[in-house]
C-alpha cells in the first residue's frame, strides 16, 4: 500500500505538521524581534508616563502657556548665565531633559490668556 490519497478524496489534515510549522513560526527571528519591539514600547510608555506625573507644574509661571512654542523655551532654558537679559528677569534654570514635542506634553500648562 502506497501512503498517497486516492485521487478523488481531499487530503487529510496533518495536525501534528500544522503545530510544527506554527511553532516554527512563533519562535523565528522575526516575532521574537516583535515580542521584544513590543516590550520595549510598554516600557517607554511607562517610563512616558511617570515622567508627566512626576514632571514640575508651570502653570502659573508668567509665559508658559500653551501658546509658548518649544523653541522658545529651548532658547531660554539653554542660554548661558551671561547672556544678555532684561533687567529684572532672572535666569531660568536648565533643562534637565530633551525637548519634547511641546512642553505641555510633560509639564502642566495653563491656556492662553484671552
Amino acid at each position: 500500500m502506497s501512503n498517497e490519497e486516492p485521487p478523488g478524496e481531499r487530503p487529510t489534515f496533518d495536525r501534528e505538521a500544522a503545530r510544527a510549522r506554527y511553532r516554527k513560526m512563533m519562535r523565528g527571528p522575526f516575532m521574537r524581534g516583535v515580542g521584544i519591539f513590543t516590550v520595549v514600547v510598554i516600557l517607554l510608555s511607562w517610563a512616558w508616563g511617570a515622567a508627566a506625573a512626576f514632571a514640575p507644574n508651570v502653570e502659573h509661571l508668567p509665559n508658559h502657556d500653551y501658546s509658548v512654542r518649544p523653541a522658545r523655551c529651548i532658547a531660554c532654558h539653554t542660554q548661558p548665565a551671561n547672556a544678555p537679559r532684561p533687567a529684572g528677569v532672572a535666569l531660568p534654570p536648565r533643562m534637565p531633559h530633551w525637548s519634547a514635542p511641546s512642553c505641555g506634553f510633560c509639564h502642566r500648562q495653563s491656556l492662553p490668556p484671552k
